[in-house]
């Protein structure tokens, strides 16, 4: 008796967002933004979401991601550079800035309790141990305009956000379009994410509903992949910061050795120690 195969399990969250997306579609024209969406909502939303970061972290493993990476950290500086970013699909990560061919703007290595960066054009790194500001910000203090470390955005670029944010959500409000807003309400990066009608992370604020002081405030543009994967991350800050990551090319890798993963640094580097704030 002929049997029907079973689905592959990377194809099952794709259709857990395909059902979803249909459901909430079809009464998209009644959605009234703000109105608390309803427990069978919420709950089939975040479990469409949910399906999708596991499946993304299950396909864990080594990577190099080519993006180019626009930012500034005040009203008239600007720079263009370009990020690569690889790992075996853990900790350490290691993550280089380019000007152009050859100009190295910083070699940055990041693990569970250290983070090093290296500037060749300062011949100086700049060495933390432990969570800088209880946030992972070391980014920002060495004068990259983001709230994330770079195992953080490793993961967002990756779908990987089951293990940036936490599990816990509340007060789960419709948008205009479909949509699903949750408060996250605890764990080390708080706010407001916002699901599409798919069930995918869109949207991220630091500021809680209700509270007129803006702060970070993330944007989330995906690709044609299946499943899809982040392709654009836009990161602005109500103080003039902004950062705008764009995938350019993903590669999978053979595992990288110790010595790919490391960060020697030159002879006669001067070592300072990064304190928040030091670099911007």
């Amino acid at each position: 008796m002929w049997s029907r195969p079973a689905l592959p399990v990377s194809i099952l969250p794709v259709l857990l967002l395909l059902v979803l997306a249909a459901l909430l579609q079809g009464c998209a024209s009644r959605v009234v933004p703000g109105v608390p969406a309803s427990t069978e909502q919420a709950d089939a939303a975040w479990h469409a979401y949910r399906s999708w970061a596991q499946t993304n972290d299950a396909d864990a493993g080594p990577f190099r991601v080519n993006a180019s990476l626009r930012y500034k950290t005040g009203e008239h500086d600007g720079n263009r550079v370009v990020a690569l970013l690889w790992s075996n699909g853990d900790v350490p990560l290691r993550l280089d800035i380019m000007a152009g061919i050859g100009a190295t703007v910083a070699r940055i290595r990041e693990d569970d309790t250290t983070f090093l960066a290296y500037a060749p054009n300062e011949n100086r790194a700049y060495y933390h141990s432990g969570d800088l500001n209880h946030g992972g910000r070391a980014l920002l203090s060495f004068g990259v305009p983001v709230p994330f470390s770079v195992p953080d955005l490793a993961n967002l670029l990756n779908g990987r956000f089951a293990r940036v944010f936490d599990d816990a959500r509340a007060d789960a409000r419709l948008v205009a379009d479909g949509g699903i807003a949750y408060t996250l309400p605890r764990g080390r990066v708080r706010g407001m994410l916002e699901l599409s009608p798919e069930g995918l992370p869109r949207h991220w604020t630091d500021t809680p509903p209700g509270e007129k002081q803006a702060g970070w405030d993330m944007r989330i543009d995906y690709d044609e992949a299946v499943p899809p994967l982040p392709r654009k991350i836009t990161i602005t800050h109500a103080k003039g910061y902004s950062a705008i990551l764009l995938v350019k090319e993903r590669e999978r890798p053979q595992a990288f050795t110790g010595e790919q993963l490391g960060l020697e640094l030159p002879e006669g580097t001067e070592v300072l120690p990064l304190r928040e704030g030091a670099r911007r």
